[in-house]
């Protein structure tokens, strides 16, 4: 597999199945980064009164119960995404780590993590405030920020810029391939929590169905994480191919 993430370039079916064997074949590491990391985020958003929100301010009150979704997702759960990235780099380089060590290294790119999404959400929305278009097309250069900075040591403009060209000149595949495998993950999540929409309403039944969303949330962080991983070796690939060499080559002792 390693050889063949680093030679070959994946169509959307390739990079689902290789997510799952990833997924299915790493659970066990996968499973405590999930649960390090999600069962204290679902607890706490198990406080939040949603049902206060909704019935006090309707739709208003929904979309503020979303937002607090969502920046609890950005501040802590970039965490696991970054960990899972880790694991998934080093086993397919052949040097596999401990899901300790995985947390260790995104605890150690969590602040480069948040300051770099911060820089991506105000220039995607000064965008958005000048044209929704451009909004829309740097919110997609700027997809895979979250790989980068786990994964290539980079931060800020940087890591933004390395994403971006990733994505540039196939913005379409790029659009495609993650949106199927959003759609993908959206409605796995809705299989596994509709049992539990005939259990009773209390605070540990959200908490175990939220956090088994969590788990099978993952499949869909690494499916992406192969996809970024096999375009950044096509991105390189391609650089070193039409950049000449100032050099005469000389073979190694492995060729």
């Amino acid at each position: 597999m390693k050889h063949d993430i680093f030679s070959t370039r994946y169509d959307l079916g390739r990079v689902i199945t290789v997510g799952w064997e990833l997924y299915r074949t790493h659970f066990g590491s996968i499973l405590p980064i999930v649960l390090v990391v999600y069962i204290p985020i679902n607890i706490g958003l198990s406080f939040v009164p949603v049902d206060y929100l909704i019935g006090e301010y309707g739709l208003r009150g929904f979309n503020m119960y979303m937002k607090i979704i969502q920046l609890t997702e950005f501040f802590f759960g970039v965490v696991a995404t970054m960990a899972l990235a880790r694991l998934i780099e080093a086993s397919l380089a052949g040097q596999p780590i401990t899901w300790q060590q995985a947390l260790r290294h995104s605890f150690s790119r969590w602040g480069a993590s948040l300051g770099t999404g911060l820089l991506a959400g105000l220039i995607i929305v000064g965008l958005c405030f000048l044209l929704i278009v451009p909004g829309i097309i740097w919110g997609l250069y700027y997809s895979l920020f979250v790989f980068v900075v786990a994964l290539r040591g980079l931060s800020g403009k940087k890591a933004l810029d390395y994403s971006k060209n990733i994505v540039k000149g196939q913005w379409w595949r790029v659009l495609g391939y993650l949106s199927v495998i959003g759609i993908l993950g959206f409605f796995a999540g809705i299989a596994v929590v509709a049992p539990f929409f005939f259990t009773p309403d209390n605070m540990i039944f959200n908490i175990v169905s939220d956090t088994l969303c969590d788990i099978v949330s993952a499949l869909f962080i690494i499916m992406t994480c192969v996809f970024f991983l096999n375009n950044d070796h096509s991105m390189v690939k391609s650089e070193a191919e039409t950049t000449p060499s100032l050099e005469p080559a000389v073979c190694s002792p492995q060729e």
